[in-house]
């Protein structure tokens, strides 16, 4: 297997609303670890490790937006090098 490790950046309404909550539980389904966590301008910064499979799905699923509440209006998708992390956090 080999892993692939992904900066996501979350536009939209993504803070309040779940969201963060909701990508831990998504990414603990995919087997993704990593983390997420808000930023000061509005956005969420998610950092997503695991297989290129699970980590498309996983994508798809957070522009879909991952709770309810959340609307997810742009999603910008960056390589990073592999850190293995062991968990997925919110930060």
């Amino acid at each position: 297997m080999t892993v692939h490790c992904f900066e996501i950046i979350a536009h939209g309404r993504v803070q309040g609303v779940g969201f963060r909550y909701g990508t831990m539980q998504i990414a603990t389904q995919l087997n993704i670890t990593g983390s997420v966590q808000n930023l000061p301008n509005g956005t969420v910064k998610i950092i997503a490790e695991g297989d290129k499979h699970n980590l498309e799905k996983f994508i798809s699923l957070i522009k879909k937006g991952p709770t309810p509440f959340a609307r997810v209006s742009k999603l910008e998708v960056r390589d990073l090098p592999t850190v293995q992390y062991r968990l997925f956090v919110i930060k």
